[in-house]
């Protein structure tokens, strides 16, 4: 092979030694040759999809069935001792007070759901 053809099927990608057949993408005998499919009822993740923000939800799930018995607006119960379950009471108070960003995380996150 001379240096110019040996120049140009490198840049066309042609290799003279390979077999210049066209196939489908992903339809390539080699890539086809080294699938394994699963066994039927195994998934390829067992774990699953992991869950997001699974701590804050925990978290929250704390304050789902606080029963209040007073009506104040802005003041934590006493089981809200560190600044974090403040937050926590926060989103839940806020949620009862008709914030729809409030609400909007307790249900992506489940908290409103019955179980």
């Amino acid at each position: 092979m001379d240096k110019d053809t040996l120049i140009n099927s490198r840049l066309t990608g042609e290799n003279s030694s390979q077999n210049n057949e066209e196939h489908e993408h992903g339809k390539h005998p080699n890539s086809l040759a080294n699938l394994k499919p699963y066994e039927k009822g195994v998934s390829g993740n067992p774990g699953g999809r992991p869950v997001k923000y699974a701590k804050l939800k925990k978290a929250l799930d704390k304050w789902a069935d606080l029963e209040l018995d007073y009506d104040w607006w802005d003041l934590p119960p006493k089981a809200a001792k560190t600044l974090k379950d403040q937050v926590h009471w926060r989103i839940w108070h806020k949620a009862r007070q008709g914030c729809n960003k409030s609400i909007e995380i307790l249900a992506k996150l489940g908290c409103l759901d019955d179980e």
